[in-house]
């Protein structure tokens, strides 16, 4: 790598530049999508208005409208997620519920600093182990395995600790959860059941907040990732502080063993040597050797200081290294969600951007104002061109408001077409299960007053127009139900709540027009 860098350091520049540039693509990648759209339409000879221009054609299948109109509407319908305030409110809801709300998904940026620490950390200890898992390597082939193994621990690292403290944030809110319920003296359920993104988020509101929180939760802690990742850190902080020690000793005894050689082989020297000139003075063994021992010494000193000076370093790094992973666990306990659907939740009502229904609708005029400029630059250009070239003098007044709400109506037939045919399916397989032949039975003629009973008895509609006419006239409604049968009241008890339920339909619907 550092040949590389060296021999090609442009090259090396620019990579790490792409890197750094698409990073920030990602975490801006919807402005920018946003920002290049609108500047590829507008462009000119070339851009989606010019080119959709050209297109003078009328859309037979969708009278009032010309091709392009319709094109350029849909392009920009693909930025805009219209949906109601019930819906809305629904997905705030039930992070509120879940003790998500406020929270947010772990920034770009945090994962990149995270990568990035827990790698550059890993590198070293990475050095010193590829000279064991690749004995015999040269220098270029070791650095290599360097950065494997490092990318590989990284991943590791990384991934447990984040898990980690996502683990001890959700078994923290149930523990809260649970402290709550037995400080209330149990008098409700801890949960009653999963309440999913998609069921009323209303079912529960008779119940106390701890049992809503898991009822989207959950109601049981667990600290098993936790765990493991406390003895995965453990590990490799020893494995590496004790690998590092290794490699040390070897280097010192390496030293001291080559010391301890040289001085052997100078004695050696000077004992075998003939010169007999008065200018070689030679000391006496006793004190040669006692001469060599206190080199020797000084050498197994200096040793002595550089292992000791040597354990320091690797306990600091041991400490940075756990230092580094409790981060990890830090960010996060920090971001992300607790409930099941929560994530989808945040989502779906913008990832943060709206903190409200005001703001949602908000961001979509801005949208539908932008694509309504654009929409009518297209028609000036298309009439134009028709009332150079063309044969058709229509005057051009669709609007994309126009197509939102063609659109959305559609779409309104088409799940009423689904909700239909599934309906007819599910009567057919009822139908199909209760087809069984049966003998007849030989027919018991009724009692006259059974069947003027039966005559006599009202249905639900009779008993809904009742109701009705009663208007606002609570209690009376609440006697007449009172003489029903268990039967009848159950039906109408339904019938109540579907018409309830198309009331509430109908007015999101006219809300959503009204937004539209």
């Amino acid at each position: 790598m550092k040949e590389f860098i060296s021999t090609y350091p442009a090259l090396a520049w620019s990579i790490v530049s792409v890197m750094l540039a698409l990073v920030v693509v990602a975490t801006l990648w919807q402005q920018l999508k946003w920002w290049w759209f609108n500047t590829w339409v507008n462009f000119p000879l070339i851009g989606r208005i010019a080119a959709l221009s050209r297109d003078a054609n009328e859309d037979v299948s969708y009278p009032g409208w010309f091709s392009g109109e319709r094109t350029l509407c849909q392009e920009y319908k693909n930025f805009v997620h219209v949906q109601d305030e019930h819906d809305f409110n629904e997905k705030v809801t039930y992070l509120t519920k879940a003790g998500d709300n406020g929270r947010r998904n772990t920034p770009g940026w945090i994962w990149l600093l995270t990568v990035s620490m827990v790698f550059v950390e890993a590198l070293g200890f990475s050095y010193v182990l590829a000279g064991y898992t690749i004995p015999g390597a040269s220098e270029n082939l070791q650095q290599t395995g360097a950065y494997g193994i490092a990318f590989l621990i990284s991943v590791i690292l990384v991934a447990f600790t984040h898990f980690a403290g996502h683990e001890l944030y959700k078994s923290g809110r149930i523990k809260n959860a649970r402290r709550e319920w037995v400080e209330d003296k149990r008098r409700f359920k801890l949960s009653t059941g999963t309440i999913p993104l998609a069921r009323p988020q209303n079912s529960d509101d008779d119940m106390p907040a701890y049992t809503q929180l898991c009822n989207r939760v959950g109601a049981h802690p667990t600290y098993l990732v936790s765990i493991a990742t406390l003895i995965i850190v453990l590990l490799i902080a020893g494995a590496a502080t004790y690998v590092r020690s290794q490699v040390l000793e070897k280097e010192l005894v390496a030293r001291v063993t080559q010391v301890n050689k040289q001085i052997d082989s100078g004695n050696q020297a000077a004992a075998d040597s003939l010169d007999m000139s008065n200018t070689s003075v030679r000391l006496p063994a006793a004190d040669a050797a006692a001469d060599h021992d206190a080199d020797k010494k000084v050498a197994a000193d200096e040793a002595d200081i550089d292992r000791h000076g040597g354990w320091a370093t690797f306990i600091v790094l041991a400490f940075v290294f756990v230092f580094l992973q409790l981060l990890g666990v830090i960010f996060g306990y920090r971001w992300g969600f607790a409930g099941e659907n929560s994530a989808e939740a945040y989502r779906d009502i913008g990832g943060g951007r709206y903190s409200s229904y005001t703001a949602v609708r908000e961001g979509y005029r801005r949208i539908a104002d932008t694509a309504q400029a654009r929409l009518a630059v297209l028609q000036q250009k298309i009439m134009a061109k028709n009332s150079d070239v063309g044969t058709s003098g229509q005057h051009l007044s669709k609007t994309f408001r126009d197509y939102i709400q063609e659109t959305r109506i559609a779409e309104q037939a088409e799940r009423q077409n689904e909700r239909q045919h599934a309906a007819v399916v599910r009567q057919q397989a009822a139908a199909a299960a209760t087809a069984a032949p049966v003998t007849p039975a030989a027919p018991v003629p009724a009692p006259a007053e059974a069947t003027a009973t039966a005559a006599a008895e009202p249905t639900v509609d009779s008993i809904m127009a009742q109701l009705d006419a009663l208007g606002d006239d609570k209690p009376a409604k609440l006697a007449l139900l009172d003489t029903l049968s268990a039967d009848l009241n159950a039906q109408v008890v339904a019938a109540l709540k579907q018409q309830k339920e198309e009331k509430a339909r109908r007015a999101r619907n006219a809300e959503l027009e009204d937004l539209l």
